[in-house]
Parts: structure tokens; C-alpha cells; sequence
């Protein structure tokens, strides 16, 4: 099955977090800043790892369960990406070309995901249904 670092979109999962790396040590020392550079960084760093694991498990079920919460780590970290901007972090130009390179990582996890579901013999996935409570107060 080969290396996970040989993989693509590890590699380019590991591009993103350098470049986050260098965009936050730009930032003020705000309040704001630091947080959104904690929550930015964890989730970054989560998609390789999550990678990672995910693929020393080599069966179809398990590694599509850890490609399924990198792709989550991804959505969050362009979560990130635009309240950072939306609160005047970085220059915008910086934060596209990452916003750029993380959809790039989004979308070959998907195809990677698909690809592993349509294999024969892959069990199907699903994650477990949640409900939610929402306060009528709000």
C-alpha cells in the first residue's frame, strides 16, 4: 500500500499547515488572534495526522473513517481561514492561496474516499445519526 507521506494529498495537507505556520507568526499578540491561530493550527495539523493514522490501519473501513475526519479538520480549518479574515488577520492574498491549496486537499480526500467506498468488498460507512435540541429561546 505504500508510504502515506508518498501520497498527494498528504503532501499538500502538510503545505497548508507551513503556510498557516508562517501567516499566525505574522498576527498581533490579540486575544483574537491567538485563539483563532490555536483553533486554525490544531485543525490544520489534524488533517495529516488523521491521514496518517488512517492509512497504517490498511483496511478500506477504518481508513475511510480517518480520511472522513480529516475532510471534517479540512472544513474546519477553512472555517478558520475566513474568520480570520473576516476579523482583519493576514492579507487576504495569503489567506486565499491557502483557502486555494486546502480545497485542493478537500477535494482529493473526497475522491480518495470515493475510491476506497466503490472498491469491492468495502463495507459502506455511515456515521451515526445525531439529533439536536434547539433551545426556542434563542
Amino acid at each position: 500500500m505504500g508510504n502515506y507521506q508518498e501520497l498527494i494529498f498528504y503532501q499538500k495537507a502538510r503545505q497548508v499547515v507551513k503556510k498557516i505556520d508562517t501567516l499566525i507568526k505574522s498576527w498581533p499578540r490579540t486575544m483574537q488572534a491567538q485563539e483563532i491561530s490555536r483553533q486554525l493550527f490544531r485543525s490544520a495539523t489534524s488533517v495529516g495526522a488523521n491521514i496518517a493514522e488512517g492509512h497504517g490501519r490498511h483496511q478500506g473501513i477504518e481508513y475511510i473513517h480517518y480520511l472522513v475526519i480529516a475532510q471534517g479538520s479540512a472544513n474546519e480549518t477553512e472555517h478558520w481561514l475566513h474568520t480570520a479574515r473576516d476579523c482583519g488577520l493576514g492579507g487576504s492574498e495569503e489567506i486565499n492561496e491557502i483557502l486555494k491549496l486546502n480545497n485542493e486537499v478537500l477535494r482529493m480526500i473526497t475522491a480518495a474516499i470515493n475510491t476506497l467506498r466503490a472498491k469491492p468488498g468495502t463495507k459502506s460507512f455511515k456515521e451515526a445519526q445525531s439529533e439536536y435540541i434547539l433551545d426556542s429561546n434563542d
